[in-house]
């Protein structure tokens, strides 16, 4: 895995202040990566497949249908990454206000950001995040579904994909979905899903406290 330090905004107030550690997830959860996605898979797909927003009901994109029912085929998702890697990381926009947020919860967590990006992508994300001024300590490329395997305490993550979601949980680590079509849980699941960066600030700041937290029991 691949983690580098903080080349975004630092906290010089906090540096050496030992905060429990918030892994937090970059596409779909502080960039706004979807809808990008779904312009590269609408000019790059073979059937030139339209996707609207509440069309991603699952996870994969090959998946899922456009209105008029098509989707494109498995085997040229490969190729449309690379496409989307290489040439649209940098037309992605953030949300609204997520470096703000950010600063407030780098208050109480040191915030690590975690992203399966292809390798072609790394450098990219990097520029990405200072020009959007996105605070943080460390920046972890690992494997997609392997974020919960990190080398780090976390205590708590923000994800967009239920299942890298429930892997956290498995680790006894407080899980926050930001919610999309395609990560919908029960009213029973342990996964806190939540509407935008308002509300995520506010579940994460009234978290316990690091000298109280123990894990999920």
């Amino acid at each position: 895995m691949n983690s580098q330090g903080n080349i975004g905004v630092s906290n010089k107030n906090s540096m050496n202040q030992v905060k429990p550690a918030l892994c937090v997830d970059i596409d779909n959860v502080i960039a706004k990566t979807d809808e990008v996605m779904r312009k590269v898979i609408h000019a790059h797909s073979r059937s030139q497949v339209d996707l609207d927003y509440e069309d991603i009901v699952c996870f994969e994109y090959w998946r899922c249908r456009d209105a008029s029912g098509r989707r494109f085929d498995k085997r040229e998702w490969k190729r449309i990454h690379e496409e989307f890697t290489r040439n649209h990381l940098l037309k992605i926009l953030p949300f609204d206000n997520v470096s703000h947020h950010l600063e407030i919860i780098s208050e109480k967590f040191d915030i690590h950001l975690a992203t399966s990006r292809l390798d072609d992508g790394q450098e990219t994300t990097r520029v990405w995040l200072k020009q959007h001024g996105i605070p943080y300590k460390k920046l972890h490329f690992v494997l997609e579904g392997t974020k919960h395997l990190i080398d780090e305490p976390f205590v708590a993550a923000i994800e967009d994909d239920r299942e890298q979601g429930y892997a956290f949980y498995s680790k006894s680590v407080y899980v926050f979905l930001l919610a999309h079509p395609w990560n919908t849980v029960s009213p029973h699941s342990p996964l806190k899903r939540v509407t935008d960066w308002e509300q995520l600030t506010h579940e994460l700041l009234n978290l316990p406290s690091p000298d109280t937290y123990h894990g999920i029991q």
